[in-house]
């Protein structure tokens, strides 16, 4: 009968073996977590440039028609005339208005 035995620690993996395999989950792990900021940077950036759009346009809205509130625009006046019918509605609500979801699996 064959009786296992064990080799010493040193013998298992080398300092240099320990070394590679240390360095290389550190690289991975810092490529990861810079994707993740730059993804995080991209993302904000790209709502800041759509909130600044989201701004100018009504910027440039009130100063052409000389609005103090949206509800006096007169392309939203005229949507409810011709095509809501009134606000609240099943129409105006399901065109105007934003449905979240949820976008996680285990939250």
């Amino acid at each position: 009968m064959r009786w296992f035995v064990e080799k010493p620690a040193s013998l298992r993996i080398t300092r240099r073996g320990f070394l590679k395999v240390f360095g290389v989950t550190v690289a991975a792990l810092a490529v990861g977590v810079y994707k993740v900021t730059d993804l995080f940077v991209h993302r904000n950036k790209y709502i800041k440039m759509r909130q600044r759009g989201q701004y100018e346009d009504d910027e440039r809205v009130r100063k052409t028609y000389r609005l103090a509130a949206s509800q006096q625009n007169p392309m939203i006046k005229r949507f409810y005339d011709e095509f809501a019918v009134q606000p609240f509605g099943d129409v105006s609500e399901s065109l105007l208005h934003t449905t979240y979801f949820r976008r996680t699996g285990g939250f």
